[in-house]
């Protein structure tokens, strides 16, 4: 089928359906007449008939005129050309022909041809290349003009002759049928598919229309016009929904008075940015809070674009907003999380760098006293040497802990629990005391044993026995009366647990920085400097906070705060 349209019909494409039904048919018919006529020449050569040779000729000539004519789409011109031809030449053959030889067949062909390829032409020109081959069917009949010599048949070719034709007529007549049927067999399955695409475009705008309603509906924004010659602004319901007004408010609202919607901190950008491009005529857009009818200022994004008459001046701003408050909410937190990030990112590199020194300078030592132990037999310096490494694990243990501590506190969830102060405090200095050598330095609890506070208990067992520990090391044992205090007191909206002990004390020159990480105050501390870092961290999960103050060779007091 594609090579046949190939060879009827250019390779342009054909934009009417009803054009290629209609070409590919005047094609077809042109074919058709173009076999018929290489049939009777071989015929008539076989019998030896030369009378009709040139008739055969001249009517396969114009067959092959209008196929021409056809592809180059002078549709009228091959049409016109085809019927005329077809009709002239078969009354010629019919006047010369025998008249009992069937040639009066074919005019009954060519009345069928000529009324499916006038069809859509004006009806008098479709009538009449109907009838014109019957006229000249009853001219044939009747009038005996003998245009041509008729030629001498032999006995019996004149039977022959009769069957041949009938039998083409009939060939002829039902290609005729059947290329009608096939061209509008696929007219029809043309017309089912369009009405499908068309069934189907319509579904598609109909969602179109209902995700565009529900787009409008979900991006939740505000119309307005801003009329420029009157300074009116006109809002839609929505507009003043999103701003906390009903819609019978705001009835007369100017630019100046929706300036006093907008955030005093914002008023100059917007102003600003107005202007610029009331004087561009350009889009704009823009992030700013307004008041809303609560008194409360909430974020929106506003975009519009002006209007200009014929004379180019601008009439009107349109445009619309967009609660943008949640989003504004949602960058704020995600900057607090990004510079936490950082912050992690810092501390993990600090942490990476001093952990592996802690844990390598005990393991270090441990080895070198494990092989000294190796080159003596002597029982007190096997003794001594036990007692050095028992030291060295415990600060690895330490450190551990420390370190357990710090990871805890940094992804665990808050447990807030009612908790009874003294008790906590007591539990602490207990344990504190199995863990140390050397008891002289006296610990005194002075805290209510009704005093109940709500908080996450893990977190401020750590906080408490970090800064006893601390308290407990760096004491100064030769004093009189070494001691640590804990107390704590209460107003109506915190609680303060203050640990003071009469030890070493803290320069001046470390107060601001011993609560970072890794950073020891004393180079003979035997902590990691972790400590107080994770107290300042802890306290951070717990909403709370901790301040010091410390004398040199005299003491030092942390008071720990944490809401009630």
């Amino acid at each position: 089928m594609s090579l046949l349209r190939d060879i009827l019909l250019s390779k342009e494409t054909i934009a009417s359906r009803q054009e290629y039904k209609y070409a590919m048919l005047r094609g077809q018919f042109s074919l058709i007449i173009t076999c018929i006529a290489i049939f009777y020449t071989l015929l008539d050569l076989l019998n030896g008939i030369h009378s009709f040779l040139f008739l055969y000729a001249i009517l396969a000539g114009f067959s092959f005129l209008t196929i021409y004519l056809n592809r180059i789409r002078y549709y009228i011109l091959s049409t016109t050309l085809s019927l005329i031809s077809i009709d002239s030449l078969v009354y010629i053959f019919a006047d010369s022909d025998h008249p009992y030889g069937g040639v009066f067949f074919f005019f009954l062909t060519n009345s069928i041809v000529g009324l499916i390829l006038t069809k859509d032409y004006p009806r008098a020109i479709n009538i009449s290349f109907t009838v014109l081959p019957l006229i000249f069917a009853y001219l044939a009949l009747f009038y005996d003009l003998n245009l041509i010599q008729p030629p001498i048949y032999k006995d019996g070719f004149v039977q022959i002759s009769f069957f041949i034709n009938i039998a083409l007529a009939a060939i002829a007549n039902a290609f005729v049928v059947y290329f009608v049927i096939v061209r509008n067999a696929e007219a029809e399955k043309s017309l089912l598919e369009n009405e499908k695409r068309l069934l189907k475009t319509s579904a598609d705008l109909r969602i179109s229309e209902e995700r565009f309603a529900m787009a409008l509906e979900g991006t939740k924004a505000g119309i307005y016009e801003w009329r420029t010659n009157s300074n009116i602004i006109y809002t839609s319901p929505y507009w003043k929904k999103i701003l906390g007004y009903e819609n019978d408010e705001l009835a007369d609202l100017t630019f100046n008075t929706y300036q006093s919607f907008v955030h005093a901190e914002d008023v100059e950008k917007v102003v600003s940015l107005v202007s610029e491009k009331l004087k561009t005529n350009a889009p704009y857009q823009n992030e700013y809070r307004l008041r809303t009818k609560s008194g409360a200022y909430k974020w929106f994004q506003d975009n519009g674009m002006s209007k200009q008459n014929e004379e180019g001046n601008i009439t009107a701003v349109v445009g619309s907003i967009i609660d943008i408050d949640e989003r504004k909410r949602a960058e704020k937190e995600l900057a607090v999380k990004n510079s936490q990030l950082a912050k992690t990112n810092e501390e993990l590199d600090r942490f990476v760098y001093s952990a592996s020194h802690d844990m390598r300078a005990p393991l270090s030592s441990l080895l070198g006293l494990i092989h000294l132990s190796e080159k003596t037999d002597r029982p007190e310096e096997i003794g001594t040497l036990l007692q050095m490494m028992k030291d060295r694990i415990k600060t690895m243990e330490g450190f551990i802990k420390e370190v357990t501590d710090y990871s805890r506190n940094t992804r665990l969830d808050l447990a807030p629990t009612q908790i009874s102060l003294y008790d906590l405090v007591k539990e602490v200095v207990q344990n504190l005391a199995y863990t140390i050598v050397n008891k002289k330095v006296r610990i005194s609890i002075e805290i209510e044993k009704d005093l109940v506070i709500e908080s996450d208990v893990s977190r401020l067992k750590v906080v408490i026995n970090n800064l006893l520990s601390n308290a407990y090391k760096y004491h100064q044992f030769e004093k009189p009366d070494p001691y640590i205090k804990i107390s704590a007191k209460t107003n109506s909206e915190a609680v303060m647990i203050m640990i003071a002990d009469n030890g070493q004390g803290i320069a001046p020159e470390h107060h601001i920085r011993i609560f970072e990480m890794f950073y020891r105050a004393s180079e003979s501390s035997e902590g990691s400097g972790l400590g107080l870092y994770i107290v300042k961290e802890t306290l951070g999960k717990l909403r709370g906070d901790i301040s010091m103050q410390s004398v040199l060779d005299e003491g030092t007091e942390f008071t720990v705060t944490l809401p009630l």
